[in-house]
């Protein structure tokens, strides 16, 4: 089987991928029966070389709620082709200073790379797909870092009340 850390797979693999990332039958089994479905046709609609039987909405919504994989939002994204998404991070250490400074200093780290990673690709005057995919992971790891300051503050913010 593809890595699926390796690259964006299509929907049908990556939702295949996300039931059986450790070979685990059993969170198959749990999906079909919280939902009322037939384990089989649940276990063929999931497979992509079944020609009889195809994921739908409903599949797609129960694996993603079960299993929170990446690789099934990735895979929503290239479908749309210009899209990105980010998780909001769960936050449970109480939080000083010295952990907001810290990962301030992320943030500034983390801008830092994509204006080295811009002025790279603009200093020739061509930009490159791989210089663009580049930039684009270079965004994403900024809000992913931004993401993560403002739910420190959240988490801060009902300590207080």
């Amino acid at each position: 089987m593809i890595n699926k850390k390796d690259k964006v797979l299509p929907l049908s693999m990556a939702l295949r991928a996300a039931i059986y990332s450790d070979g685990d039958q059993s969170l198959i089994s749990y999906i079909a029966e919280k939902n009322c479905w037939n384990l089989t046709t649940f276990r063929n609609s999931l497979c992509p070389t079944t020609t009889t039987h195809k994921a739908n909405i409903y599949h797609l919504e129960a694996v993603l709620a079960e299993t929170r994989d990446s690789g099934i939002m990735d895979s929503i994204c290239a479908i749309h082709g210009n899209a990105g998404w980010f998780e909001f991070p769960q936050i449970k250490e109480n939080f000083d200073h010295a952990n907001y400074l810290s990962k301030i200093g992320e943030l500034a780290q983390e801008q830092g790379a994509l204006a080295q990673s811009i002025a790279i690709a603009v200093s020739d005057g061509v930009i490159t797909k791989l210089e663009v995919d580049e930039i684009f992971q270079e965004v994403l790891d900024l809000v992913r870092v931004a993401t993560s300051i403002l739910a420190m503050v959240k988490k801060q913010r009902e300590q207080v009340v």
